[in-house]
This record gives C-alpha cells, sequence and structure tokens, in this order.
C-alpha cells in the first residue's frame, strides 16, 4: 500500500514539473516574439519644416520658445521669451529697424503654421505675468497653464482660457523668494 502510494505521489510530482517545464517553454516562447516584435519599432524620425510657422504679422519675431503644447484640435501652442534677444535685435525692437516688434508670449498655430491667437505678455486684473516665462501646458479642459522662472520672483503659476482670460493665479510674483520651491511663503 505505501509502495503504491509513493508511486502515485512520485507520478504526480513528475507530471506537475512535466507541466511547469512545459508553461515556462511555452512563456518563452512568447516572450521571444513580442520581443522581436518590438525590435522592428523604431522612434519617429522628425524633420525641421523651415516655412514652419508662417510668416507672422505685424513685423514679429519670436525669441526662445521654452513651452510647447498640443491641444485637442491638434493646435500648437507656444510661450516664448521675446525679451531673449540679443541688444543689436532688440534694438529692432525699438525703431531702429522698420521690421521687428516683439510677438505676444503665447501663440497658438494650426498644423499649417497659420497663426490662430495671441495673447499675454503684462500684468493683468487679478494676475502678475512671470518675469521669466517658462514652461506651457493644457489640461484636460483646454485651459492653458503658464510658469515663470525669473530670478527670485517667479513663485506662480496662471491659468488662462484658450482666449486669453485670466482664471487662476497659485503663487506670488515678489523678490527675493529664492530658489526654494517649497516654501510656504509662495
Amino acid at each position: 500500500m505505501k509502495l503504491e502510494q509513493d508511486m502515485k505521489r512520485n507520478v504526480l510530482v513528475g507530471a506537475a514539473f512535466a507541466t511547469v517545464l512545459m508553461g515556462l517553454g511555452l512563456a518563452s516562447g512568447v516572450l521571444q516574439s513580442a520581443a522581436q516584435g518590438q525590435g522592428a519599432m523604431q522612434a519617429p524620425r522628425f524633420e525641421v519644416d523651415p516655412m514652419w510657422p508662417k510668416p507672422l504679422p505685424n513685423g514679429w519675431y519670436l525669441g526662445q520658445t521654452i513651452g510647447v503644447s498640443v491641444d485637442a484640435q491638434d493646435h500648437i501652442w507656444i510661450i516664448h521669451r521675446s525679451d531673449s534677444l540679443d541688444p543689436v535685435e532688440a534694438a529692432a525692437d525699438e525703431g531702429t529697424g522698420a521690421c521687428c516688434r516683439k510677438a505676444p508670449p503665447i501663440m497658438e498655430f494650426d498644423q499649417q503654421g497659420t497663426l490662430l491667437r495671441h495673447w499675454g505678455g503684462k500684468d493683468g486684473p487679478g494676475y502678475q505675468w512671470p518675469a521669466s516665462n517658462h514652461g506651457l501646458t493644457i489640461d484636460h479642459k483646454g485651459n492653458i497653464w503658464i510658469g515663470g522662472n525669473g530670478a527670485n520672483n517667479d513663485g506662480h503659476v496662471l491659468k488662462f482660457t484658450q482666449d486669453g482670460k485670466f482664471l487662476m493665479q497659485i503663487g506670488i510674483k515678489q523678490a527675493g523668494l529664492g530658489p526654494d520651491s517649497n516654501s510656504q511663503e509662495r
């Protein structure tokens, strides 16, 4: 009787072991196929389109573009720093040249590069524009959020509609804030 039980147990253990080995073999094959399929995928290649965006109105020029986001309509939104130009370039805005004026910092373009909307750049009722624009994102409702990184005074973010209507300011713009983003004074 004991011999019979030992034999049954050995058969069951052997069958379980064989089942586990077959399962591992199948899993290995599936994983290998998946890995080979992923190996064929490549990162997208992007090309610069020198004609994008289309020429801006009013002789406007762009400074450093430091924020880009795409909305639900596949429109491209940028925030740029028009004050980032060198003195010769900036002199054109002061009337020295006949061509150039600073573009508003927030600009919306369609996929073809046509300017659709533009706004921003100055303090308004209830909000303080950043000393140095830095970053733009669009939330799930289509609202535009911007921030700044001006030396020792940009401790806030702003929220606007896509038409530039002010909705909210979180934090403050105040001299002497320093780099501590955890400051309770913001």
